[in-house]
């Protein structure tokens, strides 16, 4: 899941004061703008610029423009941190959701472990074998992995604007590849 770059035929400014709603307005921050011309197959050459958005929601004030004018860097820097701290909680959910939905795979009751009905001393290493066996596969097989890699999502580099999530492993499967 990536942060995806804007595009526009129209160069941005540092910031837009978007439209009141009751006592709250939207300030869109722009970041990292480039400037690339393409040519279309049909058409003339057109400049496109790509950037990065950073939204936030503040209190409507009359000074508001002049306030953000007076200190840009200031205020970019809490647009940006709202929009990471935001982007970081929508993966962390999405990451504990996977895990929960990922719970029934690691389940005891789906290593199949057989118990016998009666245990005895010449069944005892068999049952003790074949648990830690299936202790084993569980603990170190493909959903374990799946599981500690989706717990290890928040130390990717890119977190949370760059976030690769590991692929889900066939249902049932508990090996260890």
């Amino acid at each position: 899941m990536k942060v995806k770059r804007t595009e526009s035929t129209i160069k941005p400014n540092s910031f837009r004061i978007g439209d009141r709603k009751d006592n709250l307005i939207e300030v869109v921050f722009f970041d990292d703008i480039k400037e690339e011309t393409r040519t279309p197959e049909e058409g003339p050459e057109q400049t496109i610029y790509s950037y990065y958005e950073y939204p936030m929601l503040v209190s409507f004030r009359e000074d508001l423009e002049s306030s953000i004018k007076e200190d840009p860097d200031t205020w970019f820097k809490a647009a940006k941190e709202q929009f990471i701290s935001e982007k970081a909680a929508e993966i962390r959910a999405i990451r504990d959701k996977l895990l929960q939905e990922s719970d029934k795979q690691v389940l005891l009751d789906r290593l199949g472990i057989e118990i016998p009905e009666t245990i005895n001393a010449t069944t005892m290493l068999q049952v003790i074998k074949d648990l830690f066996t299936s202790l084993g596969n569980t603990l170190n097989g493909s959903w374990a992995k799946y599981r500690q890699e989706l717990r290890d999502i928040t130390k990717q580099p890119g977190f949370p604007l760059d976030v690769d999530f590991p692929t889900t492993p066939e249902e049932g499967d508990v090996s260890n590849e």
